[in-house]
C-alpha cells in the first residue's frame, strides 16, 4: 500500500476512534499521521522522537510520550496496529490497514511492505479438511532483503 493511500485511511480511522468513544485531538491526530507514514516497526519512543524532530518546522505542538503510548494502544486496539516485541522486551508497533494482509520485512533496512493474503483460502481449506482444524485468525511475517537494499 503507498504512503497515499494509508493516508487516505486517516479519516476512516478517526472515525472508528470516535464511534468507540476515544477523542480525535490534534496530538493524537499527529501521532497518527506519522505513525501511518511509517513502512516499519516502531517503539513509542522512536515514534515520539520522530515526532520532535519535525516539531517546529510543520507547526505541530509538543506532543508528550504518554500521548504517543496511549495513541498506539487506541490504534491497536481498533485494529489499526499490529505490535511486535522486540528483543530488549519494549513493544514496536506497525500500522495495519484494516483489510486483512501480511507482511514483507526486511532484515536490513526493516521496512516492511503489505502483502495481500488472496492465497490463504487453499491453505484454510487444507487446514479444515485434512486436520478438521478450524482457523479463526491467521498472522505471517516473511523476511528477506527489499529491492533497495539488494541493489546496494
Amino acid at each position: 500500500m503507498t504512503v497515499s493511500a494509508r493516508s487516505a485511511n486517516l479519516d476512516g480511522m478517526l472515525a472508528r476512534m470516535t464511534a468507540r468513544g476515544f477523542r480525535s485531538t490534534k496530538p493524537r491526530r499527529a501521532v497518527i499521521d506519522a505513525f501511518v507514514r511509517s513502512r516499519r516497526y516502531l517503539t513509542a519512543r522512536e515514534l515520539h522522537e520522530k515526532l520532535a524532530a519535525t516539531r517546529g518546522t510543520n507547526g505541530s505542538p509538543a506532543i508528550g510520550l504518554a500521548t504517543v503510548y496511549r495513541t498506539l494502544e487506541v490504534m491497536r486496539e481498533i485494529g489499526a496496529a499490529t505490535e511486535q516485541v522486540q528483543a530488549h522486551g519494549e513493544i514496536a508497533y506497525l500500522y495495519c490497514p484494516i483489510e486483512h494482509h501480511h507482511h514483507a520485512v526486511c532484515t536490513k533496512c526493516h521496512r516492511v511492505e503489505d502483502v495481500p493474503c488472496a492465497s490463504i483460502a487453499r491453505f484454510e481449506n487444507t487446514l479444515a479438511h485434512e486436520l478438521r482444524f478450524t482457523l479463526t485468525q491467521h498472522r505471517m511475517e516473511f523476511f528477506g532483503i527489499c529491492r533497495s537494499c539488494a541493489r546496494r
